[in-house]
Parts: structure tokens; C-alpha cells; sequence
């Protein structure tokens, strides 16, 4: 968890009831549970659903008027939450939320389950941490989902942005999350492989994007068109 210092504001020790609606791969989500503090910016409480840094929830919590934004005399305080600290221990996930208000972050609409890095976050992999150098190729690809269970498109014909040997980086608007895996092939069949998302991001653009490693063989340039 941030700690103390590194807050704008102290936490105030406070227990209260949580209803905590997220969007995965799998889906949206609900999960009751209480939290262990709060403060005008933000609150923790215990998760038993995986979430990462970055996430966005939506809360719903009695928060006390004194920490609240908006909506002074209702009952309970409606807001979206950005995931910002992670700590697994006994008792399960405590989750570290920054509170964004009534409206979700630009991008939220068209991808929910997809991560909102702050400036100070790590980045995504740069290409000069990758073994395999990316280009700019005209390259069409096809990506599809591998579970047809969750909301929105399966498969779609993305913009690809770079492609490596290993991976490529490519505009989305499927609902999907870091380490799902997913089916990528050129059409036509001149290539075709799993690869595994290892980042979701949006860009300057507000678009976003995922960073896909090929999980069973490798690019081969025959494939550009």
C-alpha cells in the first residue's frame, strides 16, 4: 500500500460497506466488501477478484459527507475508482483506490477492462527492451478472443501500429486484459498464432492499444503485404 508520506491526504480508519463493480475479460463483476480507511481522494478495502494498478472500479459506499465531492444527502456515494496500490497478505488482495469522480477516464467506454496508467507508472515496454526489433510494416492481422462468453466483439481487423518477430502493438476496441490470450493471424493464412496481451494501454490518441507477444512461432516478413 502507498504509504502515508506519499498520500496528498491522511486516511481515516473507517469501516465501512463497499459494493465494487469491475469489468474483466470474463466480463463485468460485482463483489461486496468493506473498507479498512478513506479520505477525500481515495479508500482500500479486501478484494477476492484479481484486479490490477491501473484498473477502474465503480464504488458504491457510504462514504462520510466530509470526504465527499458531490452528492451531499444521499444515502450512498456513487464513484469511479482508479486501482493504484496492490498488497496480497493472509487475509487476501487489499486494494488501494484513488477516487475519480462521476465520470469515468476517456477510453473507459470503449474498453473497460483495459488499464489507465498514471505518469509516474511504468510504461510499456519500450523497444529497446524487446529482444526483436519492431517496425512500422503495412501488415494486415485479425485478432480474435479465445472465450466468446464476454461482451463485445470476438474478432476484429485492428490498425497495427508496429510488428516484430515476437509481437506486435495494435489498436483496439475488444474487451480483453493483460495475460489473457488470444488467436492472431494474417488472413489467408500465411501466419497464424496464439500470442498472449502483456500490456493494455491508452494512448495520447485515447485510444486503446494492446502489446501481443506470439506465443507459437514467429513473424516471417513474407507475411507483409
Amino acid at each position: 500500500m502507498v504509504e502515508k508520506d506519499r498520500r496528498r491526504e491522511s486516511r481515516m480508519r473507517m469501516t465501512l460497506p463497499v459494493r465494487v463493480q469491475g469489468t474483466d475479460a470474463a466480463g463485468s463483476w460485482r463483489e461486496m466488501t468493506s473498507s479498512s480507511d478513506a479520505c477525500f481522494g481515495g479508500a482500500s478495502f479486501l478484494l477476492k477478484r484479481p484486479v490490477s494498478q491501473g484498473q477502474v472500479l465503480q464504488l458504491d459506499l457510504p462514504l462520510p459527507k466530509s470526504f465527499r465531492r458531490y452528492d451531499l444527502t444521499t444515502a450512498s456515494y456513487r464513484t469511479f475508482a482508479l486501482v493504484r496500490d496492490l498488497l496480497s497478505g493472509a487475509d487476501g488482495l487489499r486494494v488501494g483506490v484513488m477516487f475519480i469522480g462521476k465520470t469515468a477516464p476517456r477510453g473507459y467506454e470503449q474498453n473497460p477492462a483495459g488499464l489507465f496508467l498514471m505518469p509516474e507508472d511504468q510504461p510499456p515496454p519500450t523497444q529497446e527492451r524487446r529482444r526483436h526489433q519492431r517496425r512500422t510494416m503495412p501488415v494486415s492481422l485479425r485478432v480474435q478472443r479465445t472465450d466468446a462468453i464476454g461482451p463485445g466483439p470476438t474478432e476484429e481487423r485492428p490498425i497495427v501500429e508496429n510488428v516484430g518477430r515476437r509481437g506486435a502493438q495494435v489498436l483496439t476496441s475488444m474487451m480483453v486484459a493483460k495475460g489473457d490470450v488470444v488467436v492472431v493471424e494474417v488472413p489467408g493464412g500465411a501466419f497464424q498464432t496464439r500470442a498472449e496481451i502483456k500490456n493494455v494501454f491508452i494512448g495520447d490518441d485515447n485510444i486503446p492499444r494492446l502489446n501481443l507477444y506470439f506465443i507459437d512461432s514467429e513473424f516471417p516478413e513474407r507475411a507483409v503485404h
